[in-house]
């Protein structure tokens, strides 16, 4: 029997937003995240903290310098960047924020002062001060994705950033797992304080003819499965709705037959017009060796809709950091995220 509420939470998941750490790296795109940021904060009664990496001239892939005199600019350049956003996110919140201006290898940077504040949850804009790219992710966040441990937010160019984020609809991708159902009652808080639908949605796997199921028998077997699963997929969301709507709150619920179940989600988030998609970071399938499933990694890499990923392993059952950063060099990185291997 599912249990919408605290019990629900998988040992070490996170309950709340406390600690948001918000990561700027001086563009337009970074910055979409910060309506989203004070959005959460004052939806749970969070602080703010708001961080820029400044990557030293023998760091970065451009021509080697011992400009002193540029650097301390730079720096100067950085800290009243920080100041000014300081002063603006703090008005919008109501509540004084922290600022961090950091040095090193920005993945590395932001990974580490999210472990340092003990940061419930990472916001971060989809691409940075490149721009826009053939991928949909810069080189910075998917290295974060790599070795973040916590909880993100990822907030993509194509997203409408307005200075008070609004939410009208919410999507919350089920498949019957504790795991998937884990988010639920953050995605119920935000969906009330915000006065915002909640969509649950379960995608049935649609059977596709191959080598091994071409069979008149079986493939008419495998039909009627997908067709009890559908079936008892409704009634599993429509328990689930029943249990949400107890103070008013409105859910629908859909179900889908799709033969590429993360394929479906992102159509789906498109035709419903959703403002925010909440999802666990594993599923039912759950690879404790990754910090985020193959739903998760793909909705993260290809949706042009925000992202907020809700981290369902505890610290102890991730994987080290030196052990996930030796495996994602840039080149493994370029890998991981290919559309053949998400």
């Amino acid at each position: 029997m599912s249990i919408v509420g605290p019990s629900s939470f998988p040992p070490g998941s996170k309950r709340h937003a406390r600690r948001i750490l918000v990561c700027l790296d001086g563009s337009a795109f970074s910055e979409m995240g910060i309506s989203s940021a004070v959005l959460l904060a004052k939806t749970f009664g969070g602080s703010i903290t708001l961080v820029h990496v400044l990557q030293p001239p023998h760091e970065s892939n451009g021509p080697s310098t011992n400009d002193a005199l540029g650097w301390e600019l730079t720096r100067q350049a950085a800290r009243a960047y920080l100041f000014r956003l300081e002063q603006e996110v703090s008005l919008a919140l109501g509540e004084p924020v922290d600022v961090r201006l950091e040095q090193g290898r920005p993945a590395e940077r932001i990974v580490d002062v999210a472990k340092d504040i003990e940061a419930d949850l990472t916001v971060l804009g989809s691409r940075g001060e490149g721009g826009a790219r053939a991928c949909n992710l810069g080189s910075t966040v998917q290295q974060v994705l790599a070795m973040a441990h916590g909880s993100l937010f990822v907030v993509h160019p194509s997203s409408v950033a307005p200075a008070v984020m609004t939410l009208k609809r919410l999507l919350v991708p089920l498949d019957g797992s504790m795991r998937t159902e884990s988010v639920l009652p953050i995605a119920a808080r935000i969906a009330r304080v915000n006065g915002a639908e909640m969509l649950l949605v379960h995608v049935v796997q649609e059977p596709q003819p191959t080598a091994l199921l071409r069979a008149d028998n079986d493939m008419n077997l495998a039909i009627e499965l997908a067709g009890r699963l559908e079936t008892s997929a409704k009634s599993y969301l429509e328990r689930l709705r029943q249990q949400l709507t107890y103070d008013g709150m409105t859910v629908r619920t859909l179900v889908v037959r799709h033969a590429n179940e993360q394929q479906c989600l992102l159509e789906i988030s498109q035709q419903e017009q959703t403002d925010l998609i909440v999802l666990s970071a594993h599923g039912s399938a759950c690879d404790s060796t990754r910090s985020f499933g193959s739903v998760a990694t793909h909705l993260l890499t290809r949706s042009t809709v925000p992202l907020l990923v809700l981290q369902d392993l505890p610290t102890c059952e991730l994987p080290p950091l030196n052990d996930v950063a030796s495996k994602h060099t840039p080149t493994a990185l370029r890998a991981s995220y290919a559309p053949e291997n998400v």
